[in-house]
């Protein structure tokens, strides 16, 4: 009997140690199987024979232990490990594994089933599957505005091939950039011919005009006009002689004269002049009653130096280094015994903005025409539209050109420009910057007390073409970005909102919206946009009463369309700015878009499968649902990596990833294998040597029955 009850044992060792090496196999055969999940096998002590039980302790002495032999081996328990495999990235966005605990959850149409291979596939109808049987993917799907309600069961995953996202109309639309603060708009720049004054006596105009560099004199019988240039401080000189001998040398030459210099400064000497004026009193100071009393000079109001000898047998020569000053002054010399006066040619100088419009002349010398009572008329445009008020002048005996330039000033409503005369003595319109403040078509004529024209005025003035030359066009200084919106039916338009800075506020815009195409503004389309000091928005605003801007779209859309335009926070510098860098202006967002058509699908962490439209959309179209078991190794394995549940596994907790379940799906990936070969090689050794060790007992035991059979013959 003993010797039977070890070749029991033995029995049974072999045919544990069989099922080992069927678990090893097994384990080593999937070693490559993605989601793989390995198994152990363990062993359990079988029945045990009892020799004898166990007594207690009599008395004093101590008790008896029992004793038993047992009779082999069995197997215990053939578990399923589920560690975490490793990860293997494959860039299919249908392969998912699982990074923690759980199961994905397929239905093969009989069942639902659970696996951690994650190698699924789209089928013809846009169900994801697993395409070794076929069993659909188990999750929740969206609705079409990408919503998961509440309670929505879970079912087969499913793509809407030819979905369509539905056409949104724009609601609102944000810019932001910059405003470049240091740019300024340019204003119209017309500049008129040179005009001339009278050099009147005792003048003592202020400036470079009272310069005799500046004069131009006109000889009134030929008509000759000489401009006095050339004269040079210092060197130019003025040598008048008055026909007498004064060092009796019985000839009348250089030694009798006197000579007067030109200086750019007044000097206390007499024979320095700086003015025409400077040079009639150094005549008088010298040959008149309180000096020679041989001769004396005088200026008039029609710029005429008149010389009267007191002796007429005495001649006159005035000479000059200067040649233009030479024929100015030689029409005065004098020699005859009948004529005590004679005169220069009539001096003009450059005018400027204290003389008299009546003692005007032009470029030729010859008086502009104007008197007192002649009313000077003004026309023209500005920004486009014919200025209104301002347009007449009347002269009288003090009006001067600079009334006459404040009355142009006036007329065109400049404010940071100016109307003045520049070093030529031209009269310079600069209007203030920008279109709108743009000058055309001017026109200025003059009548006379009797409603004549004045000719030589006008030809200077009115708008005969080359009157006005054009020195600097009208710039404005501006800003444009450009924006994409959708209209109800999802067809695109084009906005463009140009800002214009204003020449006359500081730090303020213009801005207007334009539309591009048939779509025309319909309210809201212009306003003023405005900023602080540091830059930052101060305002925006719309004309009127409006608060958003508004087109119609002229294709059958929902008409008007209505835009929010969001350039930022007033005091932030988070939407458009005004600061000192070049203007870029960008639209940020806006919340339209056209009709998409699903293009691509991509898988999130959680599980989320998203859907790419060609509108630029992302919906939401399903949700994968895992599954988690309290127990499972209690699954059972019934092929094509697929568990099912059992008794002992639980009933499934069925959730999404990272919520309830602590784990997270890697897209793109799969999960491989966890056999460790290494370890099952080890055991692959063991369980052939514990094979080997019960067979050995089957032999040794054969041996002794074999000896007991021998012990009758």
């Amino acid at each position: 009997m003993a010797i039977s009850r070890a070749l029991f044992s033995g029995v049974s060792g072999l045919q544990g140690h069989s099922v080992m090496m069927d678990v090893i196999a097994n384990n080593i055969a999937n070693v490559n199987t993605f989601g793989y999940k390995s198994s152990r096998i363990t062993f359990e002590e079988t029945f045990a024979f009892m020799l004898q039980g166990a007594s207690r302790p009599p008395g004093g002495a101590g008790g008896i232990n029992p004793m038993q032999v047992g009779i082999g081996s069995s197997i215990g328990s053939v578990d399923v490990l589920h560690t975490q495999g490793a990860l293997e990235s494959t860039g299919v966005i249908t392969d998912l594994a699982i990074q923690g605990e759980g199961f994905f959850i397929v239905n093969d149409g009989q069942e639902q089933l659970y696996t951690r291979s994650g190698a699924f596939q789209f089928d013809a109808n846009g169900k994801l599957i697993n395409p070794n049987n076929g069993a659909a993917v188990q999750g929740i799907l969206a609705d079409a505005q990408g919503i998961i309600p509440v309670g929505t069961p879970i079912g087969d995953i499913q793509l809407p091939f030819g979905k369509k996202s539905p056409a949104k109309s724009t609601t609102s639309v944000s810019f932001t950039g910059n405003l470049n603060a240091g740019e300024e708009p340019k204003g119209t720049m017309l500049r008129s011919s040179s005009i001339y004054a009278k050099e009147i006596s005792g003048r003592t105009a202020p400036g470079s005009n009272s310069n005799v560099q500046n004069l131009l004199a006109c000889n009134s019988t030929t008509g000759v006009t000489t401009v006095l240039g050339g004269i040079t401080p210092n060197t130019t000189t003025v040598t008048v002689s008055d026909g007498v001998d004064r060092n009796s040398d019985g000839v009348i030459d250089v030694d009798d004269s006197f000579v007067f210099t030109y200086v750019e400064v007044n000097t206390a000497s007499e024979f320095d002049f700086h003015s025409l004026q400077d040079l009639v009193d150094g005549i008088n100071a010298v040959y008149g009653p309180t000096g020679e009393n041989t001769l004396s000079a005088a200026l008039d109001n029609d710029g005429v130096i008149t010389f009267t000898r007191s002796d007429l047998t005495k001649g006159l020569l005035i000479t000059s280094t200067n040649s233009n000053m030479q024929r100015a002054l030689e029409s005065a010399n004098n020699s005859s015994s009948t004529i005590a006066a004679s005169t220069t040619d009539e001096f003009s100088h450059k005018a400027d903005s204290s003389d008299l419009l009546t003692n005007l002349r032009n470029a030729q010398g010859v008086d502009m025409g104007l008197d007192v009572g002649s009313t000077i008329n003004l026309t023209g445009r500005l920004g486009g539209k014919v200025i209104q008020s301002y347009l007449t002048l009347a002269v009288s005996a003090t009006s001067n050109v600079g009334n006459y330039a404040e009355q142009i000033r006036r007329a065109f409503d400049i404010t940071s420009g100016s109307v003045d005369l520049n070093g030529n003595s031209r009269l310079v319109i600069t209007g203030d910057g920008g279109i709108e403040n743009e000058i055309t078509a001017v026109n200025i004529t003059a009548v006379d007390s009797g409603g004549n024209d004045v000719t030589n005025f006008n030809a200077i003035y009115d708008s005969t073409p080359n009157n006005y030359i054009e020195v600097q066009k009208a710039e404005d200084v501006t800003g444009a970005v450009s924006a994409t919106l959708f209209d109800s039916l999802g067809q695109r338009h084009v906005m463009t909102l140009t800002f214009t800075k204003d020449a006359k506020i500081d730090n303020r815009w213009t801005w207007n919206a334009t539309m591009a195409g048939s779509a025309t503004p319909s309210g809201g389309e212009s306003g003023v946009i405005t900023f602080a000091t540091d830059g930052s928005l101060a305002s925006f605003v719309f004309d009127g009463a409006a608060t958003s801007f508004q087109f119609d779209p002229k294709t059958g859309a929902v008409n008007p369309v209505t835009i929010e335009i969001d350039v930022g926070t007033e005091g932030s510098f988070e939407g458009i700015t005004q600061l000192g860098s070049d203007t870029s202006l960008v639209a940020s967002d806006q919340d339209g878009f056209g009709l998409g058509e699903l293009s691509a699908v991509s898988i999130d962490r959680e599980g989320r499968i998203e859907g790419q439209f060609t509108n630029g959309r992302t919906l939401l179209i399903a949700q994968l649902s895992v599954a988690a078991f309290n127990n499972p190794s209690g699954l059972l394995r019934i092929g094509d990596n697929a568990f099912q549940q059992s008794a002992t596994s639980g009933v499934p907790i069925v959730g999404a990833a990272g919520t309830a379940i602590r784990n997270k799906i890697i897209p793109g990936a799969l999960e491989q294998s966890n056999v460790d070969l290494a370890q099952e090689f080890t055991k692959m050794i063991v369980a052939q040597r514990g094979f080997q060790a019960s067979a050995r007992i089957i032999t040794v035991d054969d041996q002794l029955l074999t000896e007991v059979v021998n012990l009758k013959t």
